[in-house]
């Protein structure tokens, strides 16, 4: 493989600037691929960090999924480097991703030699990478489940199940692999029931949970309908108890469409009551290639969630808490694991807190039981 790599202007100053976007082009199979990454300013070669690819839909590109499913801000706290891919021509013009087709270049290998290249070029965990993705992206993801187990942590689908003409044959991953589903029930092009196209959700989930062998039952939570004007609701479905920790998840939109929730986009059915990115990082920050690894940055067991219901979210100045169980103790921490001194217990229903003294970021909220934390949640300071 031969790699070369074309930087946008603003990169010129590339030691000088920590936070970066970079445009490569790689040479695959005789093929010139390209993709865009998002380093964040956190980055030290020193310490190694985690990959995540996030892979666009049919007709989609790099650029447009970077800008409408964000996950810079996510990044920036957490302190993992994105890959955006870029798909070739698969149907007349329109990019996407190929499942397989000897006639069409090959995704899989491009995946990998992403991963070659950017381990070279940056300090990259190889047991920390992971895929996700938006509708055909999503199943791509899935597909990747399958063809590149060995090298994928974890996988995210977004509006994307496994299409008709995939066996199954080919997602059979060669280890337990955790896996998260966020779906609209109102989805026309990708069915949540299934249709000509596509199998259906549960499908895809009953996939995954029997790989896995996780419970059959899962437990079920209705998020907070933080924003009644969006049209759609949230359920969490937990699928536990999988092999080396492994669970299959599932956030199923009530009234959503074709969409990412809280996307940048004015589309119709996008639910704004979770963030998509958000959530698949805190799926995804939970396993490594040998499974669970615990919450992100050691803050607590996030299992679920919480009956903690923050609001506005994103937030500028003020956030507003609500909790089931007053009384409980109340800690907010970053991604980093660094704990900020805001008020720990209450005994009111509400709290308001002012975080305009608080950099910008991803947080996690944790309620504790008798110093056990059991219960949490995320918002976002802009």
């Amino acid at each position: 493989m031969h790699r070369i790599f074309f930087l946008f202007l603003m990169l010129l100053p590339f030691f000088t600037r920590a936070q970066q976007t970079i445009n490569y082009s790689i040479l695959v199979d005789s093929v010139q691929r390209e993709f865009i990454l998002y380093v964040p300013d956190s980055y030290n070669e020193n310490t190694s960090v985690p990959l995540v690819f996030s892979f666009h839909g049919l007709g989609g590109n790099a650029q447009a999924q970077m800008e409408d499913h964000d996950f810079r801000p996510v990044a920036d706290t957490a302190g993992y480097i994105v890959a955006y891919p870029l798909g070739e021509p698969i149907i007349g013009p329109a990019r996407g991703w190929n499942f397989g087709n000897d006639l069409l270049p090959d995704d899989v290998l491009f995946t990998s030699e992403m991963i070659d290249t950017l381990a070279a070029d940056f300090n990259i965990n190889l047991d920390r990478v992971y895929a996700c993705g938006m509708s055909y992206g999503g199943f791509f993801s899935v597909f990747l489940a399958g063809q590149l187990s060995n090298r994928i942590a974890a996988i995210a689908s977004v509006a994307g199940t496994i299409l008709n003409n995939v066996p199954d044959s080919l997602i059979s991953p060669t280890r337990p692999i955790a896996f998260l589903e966020i779906h609209g029930t109102n989805d026309f092009n990708v069915a949540y029931n299934g249709n000509q196209l596509s199998k259906s959700v549960q499908y895809v989930l009953d996939l995954f949970v029997d790989h896995n062998n996780c419970d059959t039952i899962p437990s079920i939570t209705s998020l907070p309908d933080i924003n009644p004007n969006d049209g759609s609701t949230v359920e969490h479905y937990i699928y536990a108890n999988g092999d080396d920790g492994t669970t299959v998840e599932h956030l199923k939109v009530d009234g959503g469409g074709h969409t990412w929730p809280d996307e940048n986009t004015n589309a119709q059915g996008v639910n704004r009551d979770i963030n998509g990115c958000v959530e698949i990082w805190r799926f995804f920050s939970r396993y490594d290639i040998n499974g669970f690894i615990g919450s992100p940055s050691s803050i607590g067991v996030i299992n679920g969630f919480s009956t903690i219901a923050v609001y506005p979210n994103p937030a500028q100045e003020y956030i507003t808490i609500e909790m089931k169980n007053p009384g409980e103790d109340l800690r907010v921490y970053n991604y980093l694991g660094q704990e900020f001194n805001l008020p720990t217990s209450f005994f009111d229903e509400k709290i308001q807190i002012d975080i305009t003294s608080i950099p910008t970021g991803i947080y996690v909220i944790s309620s504790a039981h008798d110093g056990g934390m059991f219960k949490s949640t995320t918002f976002i300071k802009q």
